[in-house]
């Protein structure tokens, strides 16, 4: 699948994503992980839509995204809509949809200068 590429080599982008796996910068990831232009957390305790709470979207929350863009697996799937609310409450938005489309949304919204989140469920 073809993802947009950026020009800086400093700015953290999906390269590549398959069944149990994606590829930021040169890294293979193949469990759950959030990341923004320049932070990667590897091992997001999330491996679920269920395991899904506020704890975990605060964690978000500290790479001050404008929007959080969740993917939820091969299949998109919608969290309770307790958090879709507890996002709007802070100004967040919160888009949900497979994680193949959450990867190549992620990357556009970057070049635009986005301050985006993507959170892969894997």
């Amino acid at each position: 699948m073809k993802f947009t590429e950026h020009r800086d080599s400093n700015i953290l982008t999906v390269k590549n994503y398959q069944v149990g796996g994606v590829k930021v910068n040169n890294d293979w990831i193949n469990h759950s992980c959030y990341l923004n232009q320049k932070n990667l957390v590897e091992n997001w305790a999330c491996d679920t839509l269920e395991a899904l709470s506020e704890a975990r979207l605060d964690e978000l929350f500290l790479l001050q995204p404008e929007i959080i863009i969740l993917g939820t697996g091969e299949n998109q799937q919608f969290p309770a809509p307790k958090y879709f609310a507890y996002c709007a409450q802070r100004g967040i938005g919160l888009e949900v949809m497979d994680n193949s489309a959450a990867c190549r949304t992620y990357n556009v919204l970057t070049t635009e200068q986005r301050e985006v989140v993507l959170a892969l469920i894997i």
